[in-house]
This record gives C-alpha cells, sequence and structure tokens, in this order.
C-alpha cells in the first residue's frame, strides 16, 4: 500500500496514512478492550455460577472491574508521549488479561476471583486508552472509530447467541476459558499497532499554559451519554416485563436492537462530512433520549421494541462522532484515552443511581427520566463546542 498523507487540524504538519493491516490490528485492540463488556450479563451469572457468590457479591465484582478499567485509562492518558510507541503496554495487558481469566477458570477462590477482576479491568483500562490514543493520531480517525463501532455491534450481536451456547456446553469456566483466549489474538498484530506519531507536540504547544484542558465538555456529555444508556441496557429487562412483555419477546426485541445498531457506525462515517460532527453529536444525542422515552414510557412491545432499536442504532452512532472530535480537538491522544475512564464511570454509575430511586420496581418513570436528562445534558454539553 502507498503510503498517502492528510493534512491534521493542526495545519502545520502531515499525517501519514496507515495499511489495512495497521487498522485491522487498531480494531481489534479497540474490540479487546470492550469484549467483556459486551457479555457483562454473562459474566455475572458465570461468576455466581463457579464462585457460589451472591448477585450483591457478584454486582460488586463487576464494579470493582469498572473501576480499575478507569483508574488504568486516567494513568495511561497522563503518560502518552510524542512518538510513543503503545505495544509493549498493549502486549503486556493482554497477558494480564489472559492470566487473571484462567485463574478464574481453575482456581475456585472468591480471592482470586476478585484480584482477577480486578488485574482484568487494569489490562482492559490500558487496551482501550492505548488504542483509542493511537487512532487519534492516524490521518483518519473518524473512519477507523466507525470500524470499530461497526466491529463492536457485530460481535456483539454474535455474542448474544454464541455465548449461552458456550455456557450450556462448557459451564462457566467455558466463559472465563473464552475471556483468556480473545486477547491473545491481539499478540500476532502487536507490532502493527502505529505509533502515536509528532502530532502531539503541536497540540502541546496549541494549549496556552494555565487554560483549561481540551475536551471538558466532550468528555462530561460522554459520560452523560453513558449513565442514560448504562440506565437502560441494565435495566431492560426488568422494563419490558413490568410492560407486560413476556421474556421471549425481551429477548427478541433486545436481539433485533443488536442488529440495528450495526448500521450506525456506517452511517455516522457518512454523516461526518455532510452535515458535520457537532451535528451528529447532536443527533445522536437526542436519538438517544427519543429512544428512551419509547422504551420506558411507549406501554407496548412495539415502542419497547422501537425504543430498543433507535437506542442501538444511536449509541453505535453518536460513539465514533465523540471520538473524532476528542481527536480533533487533542491530538495527543490523551483527551481519547481518558474517555475510556468516564465511559467506564458513567456505565458503573447508572445502576447505582437508578438503584437508589426505582424503590420497589413499582414504577420504572424514574429511569426514563433520568435517562433522557441524562442524553438532553450531554447533548447540551457537547454542542457548547463548535466544529
Amino acid at each position: 500500500m502507498i503510503p498517502s498523507s492528510s493534512p491534521s487540524a493542526a495545519g502545520a504538519e502531515t499525517v501519514p496514512d496507515i495499511a489495512l493491516k495497521d487498522q485491522a490490528a487498531l480494531v481489534l485492540a479497540a474490540l479487546i478492550g470492550e469484549y467483556s463488556l459486551l457479555i457483562m450479563p454473562f459474566i455475572l451469572v458465570a461468576m455466581m455460577d463457579s464462585f457460589g457468590i451472591t448477585e450483591r457479591h457478584a454486582g460488586a465484582l463487576v464494579s470493582l472491574q469498572l473501576l480499575t478499567m478507569a483508574i488504568a485509562s486516567i494513568i495511561v492518558s497522563t503518560r502518552l508521549r510524542p512518538n510513543q510507541s503503545v505495544r509493549p503496554l498493549l502486549a503486556l495487558a493482554v497477558l494480564a488479561i489472559a492470566a487473571a481469566n484462567t485463574l478464574c477458570a481453575l482456581i475456585p477462590s472468591t480471592l482470586v476471583l476478585a484480584a482477577a477482576r480486578a488485574l482484568t479491568g487494569l489490562g482492559e483500562g490500558a487496551i482501550m486508552a492505548a488504542a483509542g490514543a493511537a487512532v487519534a493520531a492516524t490521518a483518519h480517525p473518524h473512519r477507523l472509530y466507525s470500524s470499530i463501532g461497526t466491529a463492536v455491534a457485530v460481535v456483539a450481536s454474535i455474542a448474544l447467541v454464541a455465548t449461552p451456547w458456550l455456557t450450556e456446553h462448557a459451564g462457566p469456566a467455558g466463559l472465563f476459558w473464552l475471556l483468556a483466549a480473545v486477547p491473545l489474538l491481539l499478540l500476532p498484530l502487536v507490532t502493527r499497532i502505529p505509533r502515536l506519531g509528532q502530532r502531539a507536540v503541536h497540540a502541546q504547544s496549541s494549549v496556552p499554559r494555565g487554560t483549561r484542558r481540551p475536551g471538558v465538555e466532550l468528555l462530561l456529555a460522554f459520560l452523560l451519554l453513558w449513565c442514560g444508556a448504562s440506565g437502560l441496557w441494565v435495566y431492560a429487562e426488568r422494563i419490558g416485563a413490568h410492560q407486560g412483555l413476556s421474556p421471549t419477546q425481551i429477548g427478541l426485541w433486545l436481539s433485533i436492537g443488536q442488529l440495528a445498531g450495526i448500521p450506525g457506525p456506517l452511517a455516522a462515517a457518512w454523516g461526518e462530512p455532510k452535515i458535520g460532527l457537532r451535528a451528529c453529536l447532536l443527533a445522536g444525542c437526542l436519538g438517544m433520549a427519543v429512544a428512551a422515552v419509547l422504551f420506558v414510557f411507549g406501554g407496548g412491545a412495539w415502542p419497547y421494541g422501537a425504543g430498543g432499536c433507535l437506542a442501538s442504532f444511536s449509541i453505535m452512532f453518536v460513539v465514533p462522532c465523540f471520538r473524532t472530535r476528542m481527536a480533533q480537538i487533542d491530538h495527543s491522544g490523551r483527551t481519547v484515552a481518558a474517555s475510556a475512564a468516564f465511559y467506564t464511570v458513567g456505565f458503573g454509575i447508572a445502576p447505582l443511581v437508578v438503584a437508589s430511586i426505582i424503590g420497589n420496581g413499582r414504577s420504572y418513570a424514574p429511569i426514563g427520566i433520568f435517562c433522557v436528562l441524562c442524553f438532553l445534558a450531554g447533548a447540551a454539553l457537547a454542542g457548547l463546542r463548535r466544529g
């Protein structure tokens, strides 16, 4: 492949394009960083079945994993340097995740389980941050972020079908073996991950000393986006049951919703040059707000299904736009890397907040109100920065 170059937003230098194998390596790295979150409901059950712990204890371990993911993301985002190679970090993180999940599969100890989930979170947080920063330094970050979103949507759809089958035939330990094996796919391709590049030099020098770090509004909007999305996802089954849907109907609509998310990143790749990133961000956040209204307040199977489909499409549409905008305003990649922490914190906050406001489940309207407010506030913050 003959490298091409693309002018960066800094305006002073050109950024070389990267080969397709390098792009594939970046997509795989980003996917591995998020993989366990895609099947988290199954991990929760596997921990309860394998280790005999309560649902509350398992939920606490999920929160521990999310917390360590956020910590790792913040640490990595503060350590990024121009022209830095993140390959050693990615390799170490892959081995840490594989080792942690192997321990979960082999040793029936709750102490080992807690340490392993924390180690998994550290590894996944480091991979999410490093991969996101590496994509930010490429010539066409929006194209790559959209490719990552498509990969996530496709894998999530497959995982909803394949993971229950795996646990049925291989037992709960089989899920941990899967989680140990999947990250190893990145090791042969880790040498294809490009360096962060020199764009960070210009980005750092262009920010006046003493001013606020670029992207604060976007990071907060990103956190609110995932607060709302997590509120809908975590309580999706209970919301459907409260509206009178059967488990079969709920499963069907959630599966269809996952499929509806696949065109989202493709639409984002098409829409960004047509209407601009700011308009895409606003459209995605407002689409999530409309989806929440349908999902929670619709009162029937069709509104529930339509809301789920719209939510899945909108979240997959808007996430690449958020990360592309972060890459544009902060070429060092640090804002994109830090966004992984805001993602996991937002994902973890919502269940805690919602659990404190829904009472005994007599009404799930507070979930809808909470999620809609999150999406509207996120839209307002995302709209503060023009471009």
